[in-house]
C-alpha cells in the first residue's frame, strides 16, 4: 500500500463516517469517495475545492489526506 492511498478512507472510518454519509456531506457521489479511496491517482487529480471539503468534513488538514 502506498503511502496517502487510503488515508481518507481510514480518517473516514475514525469519524465514523460511512462513504455514502461523507459523500453527502461534501456533495460527491459515492463512486467518487470510493475512487479516492482506492485510486490514488483519482485523488491526485482531484479539484482542491473536492479535497478541501473532504478535509474539512473529516476535521483534517489537507496535508493529512495526502501524507496519511
Amino acid at each position: 500500500m502506498k503511502k496517502g492511498q487510503y488515508s481518507i478512507k481510514e480518517l473516514r472510518a475514525r469519524k465514523n463516517i460511512s462513504q455514502e454519509e461523507l459523500a453527502r456531506l461534501v456533495n460527491l457521489t459515492t463512486r467518487t469517495i470510493v475512487s479516492y479511496e482506492n485510486n490514488i491517482s483519482a485523488l491526485r487529480n482531484a479539484s482542491y475545492n473536492n479535497i478541501e471539503k473532504i478535509a474539512k468534513s473529516l476535521d483534517v488538514e489537507i496535508s493529512e489526506i495526502f501524507l496519511g
